[in-house]
């Protein structure tokens, strides 16, 4: 399966936040010096410093995100726990080992309404993460406008007089801020499963037809990631096209397995942003 949480190593960074336990797969810093190729070619800042920068917002990124989703867990009264990997992150409620079983221990399902908050819980947190960015940037050039680079709103400046025209690494930081939590929130918005967005068109499917309704989720899931990942490979983004060739190739087996519940049924807690 795509999403199934890696096993331990010994190089795992393990620490705690806001009462969450969170692991550090080591290969959670492969995208990060991946993308890190894209922002060098902006800022004037030394190689290894650029991709220290990146991994860092990466990191904080990704993490506040999951955090998201395991604070809305716990508002419902479920503990989970997060861990970063390759993917990028998963949030994973209590002890649970099943894909996607939406449970703490024995003690209770999430019921779909909730399901749906808990998906959007994580890209909240992360677009408020960008907007918090924004306002700094606001702050230190005097004003900001907003532009649209395809889907994608992100901010316009001029850093003339500010104190990020003398100091690229954290004009670098900053920016790659707000890009990073813009475009990875938004692209988990979309309907593909097991993607934030794809959870919430599961749940609504289901609302609205609880015998066909997963089948129904899994097919547009599969329609939606096919596009994306042709559409990537003609503008050469050979990442986006493995990734949502990944995803296709998922929800395929999914409804090979029994009508669209092969990542567990109508649940799913893990995903990868």
């Amino acid at each position: 399966m795509l999403l199934r949480e890696p096993g331990q190593t010994p190089y795992d960074l393990k620490f705690n936040v806001l009462g969450f336990p969170c692991r550090v797969h080591p290969a959670f810093f492969i995208l990060p010096v991946l993308f890190s190729q894209g922002f060098l070619q902006i800022f004037d800042v030394n190689a290894g410093l650029g991709v220290i920068i990146v991994a860092a917002v990466f990191f904080i990124s990704v993490l506040v995100h999951e955090l998201g989703h395991t604070l809305a867990f716990r508002y419902f009264g479920i503990d989970s726990h997060v861990v970063l990997y390759w993917m990028g992150g998963l949030a994973i409620p209590g002890g649970s080992g099943g894909m996607g079983s939406w449970k703490a221990g024995r003690t209770r399902s999430l019921k779909p309404n909730e399901q749906i908050i808990v998906s959007l819980a994580g890209p909240i947190a992360g677009l408020l993460l960008a907007a918090l960015f924004v306002v700094v940037i606001a702050i230190l050039t005097g004003g900001v406008s907003l532009r649209w680079a395809g889907p994608f709103p992100l901010p316009q400046y001029s850093v003339d007089g500010s104190i990020l025209a003398d100091s690229q690494p954290l004009h670098m930081f900053i920016w790659v801020s707000v890009v990073i939590n813009v475009v990875l929130n938004i692209f988990n918005l979309l309907p593909v499963f097991p993607l934030d967005g794809g959870q919430v068109a599961r749940q609504l499917f289901v609302k609205a037809d609880p015998w066909a309704g997963v089948r129904k989720s899994t097919i547009l899931s599969l329609c939606v990631a096919v596009f994306i990942a042709l559409f990537s490979l003609q503008r050469g983004d050979t990442f986006l096209a493995i990734f949502f060739g990944f995803m296709a190739y998922s929800n395929y087996q999914s409804m090979l397995m029994g009508g669209g519940g092969g990542f567990g049924g109508g649940g799913g807690n893990r995903r990868p942003w």
